[in-house]
C-alpha cells in the first residue's frame, strides 16, 4: 500500500506545475463567466428600466388625453346648459313679471326642496358648479351669466323685465359666448 501512496505522491510532485496552471486557467474562466453574467444581468436591468420608462411615458400621454377629453366634455356640458337656458328665456314664454324660474308644470320642471324649478335653470346652476372645475376665469364668466339669469327672476314690472331682457340678450350672444368659453377653458 505504501508503494501506491509513494507513486501518487511522486506523480503529484512531477505534475504540480501543470496542476497550478490548470487551476489558474479555471479561475480565469470562472471570473470570465461571472463577468459575462453580470454584464448580461446589467443589460437586462437596463432594458427593463427603459421599458418601464416607455410605459410610464405612454401612461402619462394616455392620462393627458383622458384629462383633455374630460375637460372638453365639461366645456361641452357648460355650453349646452348656456344654450338651453338662452333658448328657454327667448322661446318658452315662462319668463314673466314677478315669477321665479319655477312653476307647477310637471312636464318641464324638477322638484327641489318642494319648489318646481325649470330644468334649464337647474342645468345652468350645474354648469356654474362645473365651471369651477374647469378654470377660475371660466368660473368667473359663468358667475356673471348666472347673475344675468338671476336678474330675470322676480322682476316687479313689464318695463323692468324688458330692460333686463335686453341686457340679457346683449350678454348672452351665443356666438360671443362660444368664443369666450373657448378662450377661458
Amino acid at each position: 500500500m505504501s508503494g501506491i501512496f509513494a507513486g501518487i505522491v511522486s506523480w503529484l510532485v512531477k505534475y504540480e506545475a501543470l496542476a497550478l496552471w490548470l487551476e489558474g486557467i479555471a479561475l480565469v474562466f470562472i471570473f470570465f463567466l461571472d463577468w459575462r453574467e453580470r454584464v448580461s444581468a446589467q443589460t437586462e436591468r437596463q432594458q427593463q428600466e427603459d421599458e418601464r420608462r416607455l410605459q410610464h411615458t405612454e401612461t402619462t400621454a394616455q392620462m393627458e388625453i383622458w384629462r383633455k377629453q374630460i375637460h372638453a366634455d365639461s366645456v361641452r356640458e357648460i355650453w349646452k346648459a348656456l344654450r338651453n337656458f338662452e333658448y328657454f328665456v327667448v322661446h318658452s314664454g315662462k319668463v314673466v313679471v314677478g315669477r321665479e324660474f319655477s312653476e307647477d308644470d310637471p312636464e318641464h320642471t324638477y322638484s327641489v326642496y318642494g319648489f318646481k324649478v325649470f330644468q334649464p335653470y337647474l342645468d345652468l346652476q350645474e354648469a356654474f358648479y362645473l365651471s369651477r372645475l374647469v378654470s377660475e376665469p371660466l368660473f368667473e364668466y359663468i358667475k356673471q351669466r348666472m347673475a344675468d339669469a338671476d336678474s330675470l327672476q322676480r322682476v316687479p314690472d313689464v318695463d323692468s323685465l324688458q330692460k333686463r331682457t335686453q341686457e340679457f340678450h346683449k350678454n348672452w350672444d351665443v356666438y360671443e359666448m362660444a368664443v369666450k368659453l373657448r378662450e377661458l377653458s
